[in-house]
């Protein structure tokens, strides 16, 4: 994922946020972690810190990566749902097992926005659970639920953020849909 061109626009501390959950969720590796700060730091004439400290991390202590991008900005918090459209266009290249997919929704559960989304992965981590022990076709009701939940959130990009108020109104009438 080329970071820098899906983050550009954003400010550090609203990037940082997001580039700390995505590594949390498997969606990026500290290799794009590292293309981004690179490409910041050869952006920028005068780098900010952060992006100067972040470098140092990535060459001589990436365990402690994500430690500091939650704690240089640690009181800043962001909508969940890109993380949703991103997790959706991973499961859409096909790479990712089911079980990953539900592991980083999981993780996901106390940063959505909605009780109905938090009901909704709680509800798609039981039934995998339940099926995950069984053949493999009792998780095509799992997999096929999963999808359209994350359907809801596929229009979410960092390019389109002004439509997001909008896409939040959407995202709530898709959902009480779903299971009808």
């Amino acid at each position: 994922m080329n970071l820098d061109a899906e983050l550009r626009e954003l400010q550090t501390q609203e990037a940082a946020f997001y580039v700390r959950l995505g590594l949390l969720l498997e969606l990026l590796t500290l290799a794009d972690v590292s293309d981004w700060t690179d490409e910041a730091l050869w952006r920028d004439e005068e780098p900010q810190e952060f992006f100067v400290t972040l470098y140092g991390l990535l060459r001589t202590g990436k365990p402690r990566v994500p430690t500091y991008l939650k704690s240089a900005f640690p009181a800043e918090a962001y909508s969940a749902r890109p993380l949703l459209g991103w997790l959706q266009q991973q499961w859409a290249t096909g790479r990712w097992p089911l079980s990953q997919l539900i592991r980083s929704l999981y993780r996901l559960r106390t940063l959505v926005h909605s009780d109905q989304e938090v009901g909704w992965i709680y509800a798609l981590a039981a039934d995998y659970e339940q099926a995950a022990g069984g053949p493999p076709e009792e998780l095509l009701p799992v997999q096929q639920e999963t999808e359209a939940f994350l359907a809801c959130y596929r229009e979410y990009t960092f390019a389109n953020r002004e439509k997001w108020p909008q896409l939040d109104a959407k995202v709530e009438g898709y959902l009480a849909n779903l299971r009808q």
